[in-house]
């Protein structure tokens, strides 16, 4: 009788040890994929894009940049003249209506911008402003005038393929942005001659340099 009590306990014990190793098991898939998808959201949410002033802006409206908070930082009015230290944004150019934010994304109703790319300074657009547009990556490459690249790492291609013929960079000549095909670009030269470069790496980080006039 007792060697049967034993037996009986020792498969309980069996049966419990084996039904809290199978919970471990699912609480560490479960745990792995919420880590995944956090990864996953995170990637797409600060996947950079930029806030771009109009070209319809009328230089009498006041510009609005916000605080954290929603309280107000600075206000100004962006005309030929304008000259302010604590704003040094992706791209500056007054006389010809250019002011370039990189925007980081959106949080309460708000543009999160870099208004200072020497210092790292981050502030907030409303997203209601009717002044700027916001541009994925993307668009903001093919409305821009130019791109230049490092010639060695990311040379012309015939086609969007690395094992395409490459073609030897002129060295005098503008690259225009044409469209897009997932990680490249169709650039057209001076001679009206369109190649491929790749405009981003593997994790879609931007490798291209972009140029807004001649």
């Amino acid at each position: 009788m007792k060697i049967f009590l034993f037996f009986t306990v020792m498969i309980l014990a069996s049966c419990s040890d084996k039904k809290i190793n199978n919970i471990s098991k699912v609480n560490s898939d479960e745990k792995q994929q919420i880590q995944s998808k956090s990864k996953k959201n995170n990637t797409k949410e600060n996947k950079i894009g930029f806030l771009v002033l109009k070209n319809t802006y009328n230089q009498k409206n006041l510009l609005t940049i916000y605080n954290s908070d929603k309280s107000k930082w600075k206000s100004f009015k962006f005309n030929d003249i304008f000259e302010d230290k604590d704003i040094a944004p992706e791209a500056v150019k007054p006389e010809n209506t250019l002011l370039v934010f990189k925007c980081l994304g959106k949080k309460n109703g708000f543009y999160k911008i870099v208004v200072n790319e020497e210092k790292n300074i981050v502030k907030y657009v409303d997203e209601l402003d009717i002044n700027f547009k916001y541009q994925s990556l993307e668009q903001h490459i093919l409305s821009i005038f130019s791109v230049d690249f490092n010639e060695s790492d990311n040379s012309l291609k015939l086609q969007p393929q690395e094992k395409a013929k490459q073609i030897l960079k002129n060295k005098d000549s503008f690259y225009y942005p044409i469209k897009i095909d997932k990680n490249w670009l169709m650039v057209e030269d001076d001679n009206k001659n369109r190649f491929w470069i790749r405009w981003c790496d593997k994790n879609g980080n931007l490798i291209l340099e972009l140029y807004y006039d001649a």
